[in-house]
């Protein structure tokens, strides 16, 4: 077996070698590649890392803004052209687009003590912030410990007198917040609430997770603490031990600013759109991870790129590349809001939120996070074709020590990275950072979102530079500068040679879903009828979302669609070959009739057509929710999709929000209640009409759609 590895050896290297030429060749000339490759660092992000670590980068604080100015300067020293910091005002009622701003937050000071029966200091803002959770107030108390639990349900306060005490919880913090500080008396809280919940979740119990108050409410503070604190404390309570605390903070919330920064690399052409790279500023010291990593490396993209435009070994693209650096979410909207004009400009969106992690560290995979089916683009293979070109480079030399060149590692001066294989993959859409408001329909700017998950440091104190890879932040600057140049410089020639390519991408993704639908014809949940029709959905929403692609690419490059015509014909014949297999599956099941019969037929909601108005935006952000912030408690609680517990097929409250997402999405002044319904079931999974229909009422409700 050896012998034969060996004497194999040399061919797989060879083929390795073609395979990675002809894999970039759709996109970048090989000779534009390599220049792009030997120029990524991963040092270079890496160092500027590691400043960025040490500040607790909380929007509207002074720390934020002193990372904010670090960004800046280094972008200016890169060779970015309109470099600027703009402040945009926030007062919890300002407005950007559809999302009501926030507020800021000043601390002085803030220990957390235990003084009888031990003298034991549990949390120092000084030393180490995150002990404080965001959006605290002013106290001055010393009072006893009360443990409710969860906290965050009213039974949990029976039988206990939480007035004038502090509680210990681990229950979301703001509702914590709600209902012992609001409505209980308490006078703040201890918190060891867990972090976002994977295969880790509990093996490190001595992490401090980053906690946020509701900055809106005019009381309270929350200190952090360990899991093995916490489980101490109540083992002492439990046993009748007395725990009196004390708890001194001096902060303010008020009125303030977000700052956001941003710079551009001017493309030839100003009429030719933009290309905008996000990611967001914000987070807890240290916050290397989520979301130091992806700061740093869409600069590190800047640099790249600005460099070998300066010295003449790229051509300038057509298409200006822009730079946002801000709050997560609320800068990104701010900015949008502000500069319409800019908005108006914008033809595709790469973010990157979490990039860095060493995945034998923090367990992460990197995932090429593809646009929602309400946006179908071609952004998402460009980024996927290219990660596979470095995941191909980096497998061969971890197997063989062969073409160290093509892997992509950071050997040199500086800080070394690993020589890891790329573990990323390609992913369906998924929600949680500022690609969300790109790929909204009322910004319509196609996202390549890439992302670290899981995460097992994300939100904590072990969020720390010893969790990052150098090896890996110079293969997503990579990854970015090279996806960026492509839509850059994308034109209808190139578009033309592109088609073939992406046809057959196509024709593998609806392969794809047929498999899917062969399985849904047959879902036992299901009647026969029902589970004809939604595999039938299936494949036709999937015929969409490929045909729409195709156009995607030559309506940006500015081709005639008219080059699209028989890609399209080879695609519509391939679903109907799988359509007719489909119907002859179903009939062997017992299905009847000619063609299935939509379950929403009969219902008059379905033909109702819902017309966008108002403000631009989605309607959830970091800090608001469009629908909590226009309707009482009582109607939004009401809602059926947010609150319904299941469909025939999926559990309802894992997936309201992906759902809500895109049926807002999807409404664009023709689609009925019944198509938006089919779209977002062939996407997410069948749910019913009815439920479609009274989240859009209350969305009426809220001014943010209407009858048409």
């Amino acid at each position: 077996m050896v012998g034969s590895f060996r004497f194999l050896l040399p061919v797989s290297i060879l083929l390795f070698l073609i395979t990675t030429t002809v894999a970039q060749q759709p996109f970048l000339p090989s000779e534009q590649w390599v220049k792009l490759r030997d120029e990524a660092s991963g040092a270079a992000p890496y160092e500027n890392l590691r400043y960025l670590t040490r500040l607790h980068r909380v929007p509207a604080t002074a720390e934020f803004d002193q990372a904010a100015q670090f960004m800046l300067e280094r972008a200016r020293e890169y060779g970015l052209a309109e470099v600027q910091s703009e402040q945009f005002p926030i007062d919890g009622k300002i407005q950007y687009g559809l999302m009501r701003s926030y507020l800021g937050w000043k601390v002085d000071a803030g220990q957390l003590w235990e003084v009888r029966p031990q003298h034991l200091l549990l949390g120092d803002w000084a030393t180490d912030p995150i002990h404080l959770a965001d959006y605290s107030h002013s106290a001055d108390v010393e009072t006893a410990l009360v443990d409710v639990g969860d906290g965050s349900h009213e039974a949990d306060y029976s039988g206990k007198e939480v007035r004038g005490k502090i509680v210990l919880a681990d229950g979301v913090l703001a509702r914590v917040q709600h209902l012992a500080v609001a409505q209980h008396g308490a006078v703040g809280i201890v918190s060891d609430m867990p972090n976002q919940s994977t295969a880790w979740s509990g093996l490190d119990r001595t992490m401090i997770r980053w906690g946020h108050l509701d900055a809106r409410a005019p009381a309270g503070f929350a200190f952090m603490i360990s899991r093995d604190t916490a489980a101490s404390l109540r083992a002492r309570l439990a046993m009748g031990e007395p725990v009196v605390l004390s708890a001194k903070v001096k902060a303010e919330v008020s009125p303030g600013h977000w700052t956001v920064v941003s710079g551009v690399i001017p493309g030839t052409d100003p009429n030719s759109g933009e290309i905008v790279y996000s990611c967001h500023l914000d987070h807890e010291r240290p916050g290397a991870n989520d979301n130091g990593s992806g700061c740093v490396t869409i600069l590190e993209s800047a640099r790249i790129i600005a460099r070998l435009i300066a010295n003449g070994e790229l051509p300038r693209p057509k298409r200006t590349l822009r730079f946002v650096w801000g709050p997560e979410v609320e800068g990104t909207m701010a900015y949008l809001s502000r500069h319409p004009e800019i908005r108006k400009r914008l033809a595709a969106n790469i973010h990157m939120d979490m990039v860095g992690g060493d995945p034998f560290k923090n367990k992460s995979i990197l995932h090429v996070t593809a646009t929602p089916w309400s946006l179908p683009s071609f952004v998402t293979d460009v980024g996927a074709v290219l990660a596979d070109v470095i995941r191909a480079g980096a497998a061969t030399y971890a197997e063989s020590g062969a073409a160290p060149g093509a892997a992509v590692v950071e050997t040199r001066a500086g800080e070394q990275g690993t020589r890891n294989q790329f573990l990323a993959d390609v992913k369906p859409y998924s929600a949680g950072s500022d690609h969300d408001d790109y790929d909204s329909s009322t910004i319509a700017v196609p996202s390549l979102y890439l992302c670290d998950w899981p995460d097992v440091y994300i939100h904590t104190d072990h969020d720390t530079l010893q969790q990052i890879d150098a090896t890996k932040l110079r293969r997503v600057a990579l990854l970015g500068a090279a996806a960026g140049y492509v839509y850059a410089t994308l034109d209808a020639d190139r578009s033309r040679t592109l088609l073939p390519f992406y046809t057959a991408q196509s024709e593998m993704r609806l392969s794809q879903l047929f498999e899917q639908a062969q399985r849904l014809v047959d879902e036992p949940k299901l009647d026969p009828g029902s589970a004809w029709y939604e595999a039938g959905n299936l494949m036709r929403q999937g015929l969409r979302r490929e045909i729409a692609t195709l156009y995607s690419l030559t309506t940006f490059a500015g081709s005639s669609s008219a080059h699209s015509l028989a890609n399209e014909k080879l695609l519509t014949d391939q679903v109907a070959t799988f359509s007719a297999w489909i119907d002859d599956q179903a009939k062997a099941r017992g299905a009847q009739g000619a063609k299935p019969k939509a379950p929403w037929s009969a219902e008059p909601a379905a033909s109702k057509i819902p017309v966008r108005i108002g403000d631009f935006g989605p309607l959830t952000y970091q800090n608001d929710n469009v629908l909590k912030a226009r309707l009482s408690p009582e109607r939004v609680a009401r809602i059926k999709l947010l609150n319904s517990d299941a469909t025939p097929l999926l559990n309802i409250q894992d997936l309201s929000e992906l759902y809500a997402y895109e049926i807002v999405n999807f409404v664009d002044g023709k689609r009925t209640v019944g198509e938006i319904r089919d779209a977002v079931s062939a996407e997410y999974g069948p749910l019913s009409v009815e439920l479609v229909d009274d989240y859009l009422e209350a969305c009426k409700e809220a001014g943010i759609v209407q009858w048409r």
